[in-house]
């Protein structure tokens, strides 16, 4: 990664980060017809979706515009867990059978395996058709690789690092949250859970099973910890020519990984907590057992409308932001621009497969699939506000509250997989489990940051 997505000084303004130009109009880039390279013979094009998250929706949605103008296309799609998507899939993506588009987290060791070994498309011809990285803005930047070539298209814009919450809950628990949703400490957080306890909920809702969650709660709750030309520094330094500033022993570092600890160790998590999935932990908030889930922006629009029409999910969800480490300091929501999708050189339907993927990150894909089926913020800035009418309130909400508070970057959503999350997470699980130490994991994170630097990744 070249630098971070979003400035670690400044606030993150709406308009500057996330919705762009408004005073584009709708509709200015749309897709291009088809090369007449591409025929009408009949053609199955398989797409790839993450099933704890809006994509599906989307897709499904940019399917049925696409094959109106081009009806001799037919879609299919292929689900996969958000735990397989950064490992296991990594085969499926190299394979014969491979889908014609593949889901990339673009921080995971699938990406940087799929780059290395050329087997990803490259998309340079589909972004300089539409400009697509200009219209994209700086996130772009981590997108290109050092051959120069673009491998993966970002659907939408989304934060984590959520707790949404349960207002029918926290009544009956006597708990009020702050005005500015920013819990003080993790003190202020295990008394929370407490309360919550004695009133027969669990605390904090969370898929300890996952092989990210642990490590989101690092992303969010450590900048608080550090400063931001250290957070800046951890980004970066992997990097050989990028000289170490910041060491993982230092006491930002430990004091964030005991938070950690303390949270794990305070019984805010729901019982059986380590051997549930995402799916699980989400179910379990929206069926009314905990006060809180650690959750992202993509659920308002997903998971929770989907229970809520089925009846399990009977409340109207609010919001707070993860206690800082250091009090008197502010934790914040963590944006990822990170799941993208790629054509894989296994397609068998490579050109039709990029006009599609080229369809999807125009303004029209962007606004029918990403804004108006899914309820997320889109990818690209030249899709103005007035378009936002589809996203669920509870996530302008929280739009809002990074205008006003800004949101930092999350090491292990910046850093490639293999030395981030997929390192540090079993780490963390392994604190949350009394089988290591705060300062144990510091150490471990130093020597893997020297190991990278000599050996590369």
């Amino acid at each position: 990664m070249k630098k971070n997505n979003l400035p670690l000084s400044t606030p993150v303004t709406a308009t500057a980060a996330v919705l762009g130009s408004a005073a584009l109009l709708l509709g200015v880039l749309t897709s291009a017809p088809a090369s007449a390279a591409l025929g009408t013979a009949p053609v199955t094009l398989t797409v790839q979706y993450e099933t704890t998250a809006a994509p599906e929706e989307k897709w499904k949605a940019i399917a049925k515009e696409f094959t109106k103008k081009y009806p001799n296309v037919k879609i299919e799609f292929s689900a996969i867990t958000n735990e397989a998507k950064g490992g296991p899939n990594l085969q499926v993506l190299s394979s014969a059978g491979a889908p014609d588009i593949g889901l990339i987290p673009l921080n995971s060791n699938v990406y940087t395996q799929l780059v290395k070994n050329k087997a990803l498309v490259p998309l340079n011809g589909i972004f300089a058709a539409d400009n697509t990285v200009k219209r994209i803005g700086p996130p772009a930047d981590t997108l290109k690789q050092a051959d120069g070539n673009y491998y993966a298209a970002p659907h939408s814009v989304v934060f984590y690092n959520v707790l949404w919450t349960n207002p029918v809950a926290l009544k009956k628990a006597g708990v009020t949250l702050p005005a500015d949703k920013h819990l003080t400490n993790v003190t202020q957080l295990i008394q929370i859970s407490k309360k919550c306890e004695k009133a027969g909920y669990a605390g904090l809702a969370m898929g300890g099973k996952t092989n990210f969650q642990a490590s989101w709660m690092f992303d969010a709750m450590m900048p608080s910890a550090v400063s931001d030309a250290a957070l800046n520094n951890y980004i970066n330094s992997y990097k050989e020519d990028e000289k170490i500033t910041a060491k993982w022993t230092d006491v930002g570092i430990l004091k964030s990984l005991k938070a950690l600890e303390q949270i794990a160790k305070g019984g805010v998590y729901q019982k059986g907590y380590l051997g549930m999935d995402l799916d699980q932990a989400t179910a379990y908030f929206t069926s009314g057992k905990s006060c809180m889930l650690l959750g992202g922006t993509w659920m308002p629009g997903g998971a929770f409308e989907a229970d809520t029409k089925a009846g399990t999910m009977k409340f109207t969800p609010g919001f707070a932001v993860l206690p800082s480490v250091v009090t008197g300091n502010r934790s914040t929501f963590t944006p990822y621009y990170g799941d993208a999708f790629g054509v894989p050189t296994k397609s068998k339907n490579q050109e039709w497969a990029l006009e599609l993927l080229r369809y999807s990150v125009s303004d029209e894909g962007q606004r029918i699939g990403v804004l108006e089926a899914s309820g997320n913020f889109p990818a690209v800035n030249t899709v103005p506000k007035s378009a936002y009418t589809k996203i669920p309130k509870i996530v302008l909400d929280v739009l809002s509250h990074v205008e006003e508070y800004g949101a930092k970057s999350g090491w292990t959503s910046e850093v490639p997989g293999a030395y981030g999350q997929a390192f540090l997470n079993p780490l963390i699980q392994k604190l949350q489990e009394g089988k290591t130490t705060a300062a144990q994991i510091g150490k471990d994170l130093q020597a893997e940051l020297l190991k990278v630097r000599k050996n590369g990744l």
